[in-house]
């Protein structure tokens, strides 16, 4: 019987590959069926065989052509003969789960299981089935079903695992883990595995073991490496971290991620000119991101060395990052240096590459002020907070604190600093901006109620010291605002403003 089967499989492949180089697949495969059609008549020993196996052996051709449906049928006519061989319901099961006949593939699974319960590759499509239907519990079950009759089946305790990390079971995936760790004590892959697992589940000192483990397997094992470093940094072993990491760059000089977190390590060590190498290796990986210049930016402005700040977007300009976050970043830097004009040009360019972004239209707005043009920054915050879309709420207290500065429509800026407030309640600088709303429109008891508690939020600001000293003036109570000012003054001792009001208030 199994030479007959080797005989028609031969004769098939030798059909399938006699049809020339022109000739189409399905072509082959019907050349194919009429050699196992004629064996039926010329060789008196493939008589005795049953069509089940003709058609068997067409669908497997068919299957490896790609052609599902057409081995589906073949399969269907298999099982029209006598005998039900499980091996074909398993087959038309498979391609019917191909098709995305749940149903069908089910029923011919099940079949498959009811002639021979002892072979677990139905079990595992059934099971594959379950968990596509969400029915996890199902699924389990079929996975357990087949362990009995094969417990060392690693492909099945690996698929039983998998099924739950789906549903976060993640102590039972690790038990399942650790018995296909007793199977295979030398695969990395197992190791690595039954490592992300335990980080997960934040048992790191077992995570940080099944890494080792794949790493003294697999040397050269860069992701098992690399989730080591990760624990490493998770338990604050930064110094670790960077060895790890920097064994991965031996091992792989261009991988990005390492030199990354490297730079990030060395910077939060502070060991910046360690961190600004790694950023430069960076721009050589990744010649097209503009990160590892805004983190050398970052690293620059920190140290308030403006310069170098600004030279290293210049840099990311003249190599073709011609992004919005460089324009707004060196926006952002020029304000920094109160050169606001410039600011104004970088902000404009970038928000004209990118105008649904608010914060750098904002931005351009807060410039627009402090370079003298507040008629064009009221009109800037005023498309922001109209736009239709969500606008930030300090967008909303701005416009509200010029509008009052400026005393007009102060209903209005009433309005729009409580929607501010709405967005963030605490915040002292929005706290600050309704009182003195209040104290223009002359509500000196509303005023003081909220700047006063602008000041509990931010006592050392000068600019909130005075608004609650002129509040008291305003009251009648010299006494209390010479107190404010003069706390204002100790945190801005240069302000003319200040001295001034003091002096008159004291003069009094």
């Amino acid at each position: 019987m199994f030479r007959n089967c080797v005989f028609i499989f031969i004769v098939c492949l030798c059909a399938v590959f006699s049809g020339g180089e022109n000739g189409s697949l399905s072509f082959a495969a019907e050349t194919a069926g009429e050699q196992i059609d004629r064996s039926r008549f010329d060789d008196p020993a493939i008589q005795a065989l049953s069509g089940t196996l003709a058609h068997y052996i067409m669908g497997m051709i068919y299957d490896d052509f790609g052609e599902t449906p057409s081995a589906i049928a073949e399969y269907e006519k298999a099982l029209e003969f006598d005998g039900e061989p499980p091996e074909i319901y398993i087959k038309l099961g498979a391609d019917l789960l191909l098709m995305g006949d749940m149903a069908r593939a089910s029923e011919a699974l099940r079949k498959a299981v009811e002639l021979d319960p002892s072979n677990t590759k139905p079990y595992i499509l059934l099971a594959i089935i379950s968990t596509a239907e969400g029915n996890f519990e199902q699924a389990e079950k079929w996975y357990n079903d087949a362990l009995k009759y094969d417990p060392e089946n690693v492909k099945l305790l690996t698929f039983l695992s998998d099924l739950f990390v789906i549903q976060q079971k993640l102590d039972k995936a690790a038990e399942i883990y650790e018995r296909i760790r007793k199977l295979k004590k030398d695969d990395p892959f197992v190791h690595f595995n039954l490592g992300v697992i335990y980080s997960k589940l934040n048992r790191l000192d077992k995570a940080e073991e099944s890494l080792q483990r794949a790493i003294d397997v697999d040397k050269d094992y860069l992701e098992a490496q690399m989730v080591l470093g990760y624990i490493y940094e998770i338990e604050g072993r930064a110094s670790e971290a960077i060895r790890q990491y920097d064994k991965v760059t031996q091992i792989d000089s261009l991988n990005k991620e390492a030199h990354m977190r490297l730079g990030r390590l060395y910077y939060r060590l502070g060991e910046k000119e360690e961190a600004i190498a790694q950023n430069r290796i960076l721009m050589r990986l990744d010649i097209y991101s503009p990160e590892p210049y805004l983190r050398n930016f970052s690293i620059y402005v920190s140290e308030k060395k403006y310069t170098e700040a600004e030279r290293v977007l210049k840099e990311a300009l003249r190599n073709g990052i011609s992004k919005a976050v460089i324009y707004a970043s060196l926006g952002y830097q020029a304000s920094l240096e109160n050169e606001y004009g410039k600011a104004v040009d970088y902000y404009r360019v970038a928000v004209e590459k990118a105008p649904e972004n608010v914060t750098y239209k904002f931005y351009l707005g807060a410039s627009l002020d402090r370079s003298g043009n507040r008629r064009e920054a009221v009109e800037v915050l005023e498309e922001i907070v109209s736009s239709g879309k969500e606008a930030p709420a300090e967008a909303y207290n701005y416009l509200g604190y010029l509008l009052t500065e400026e005393g007009r429509d102060i209903d209005r800026a009433i309005e729009l600093i409580k929607k501010a407030l709405d967005i963030d309640p605490d915040n002292g600088a929005y706290l600050d901006s309704l009182g003195w709303a209040y104290f223009k429109k002359g509500r000196m008891e509303e005023a003081l109620f909220y700047i006063e508690k602008a000041v509990k939020a931010l006592p050392d600001d000068p600019v909130v010291r005075e608004h609650l000293g002129d509040v008291h003036e305003r009251m009648g109570r010299q006494q209390e605002a010479a107190d404010q000012w003069k706390k204002a003054l100790e945190l801005d001792p240069g302000n003319e403003a200040l001295q001034k009001k003091l002096r008159r208030v004291e003069q009094r």
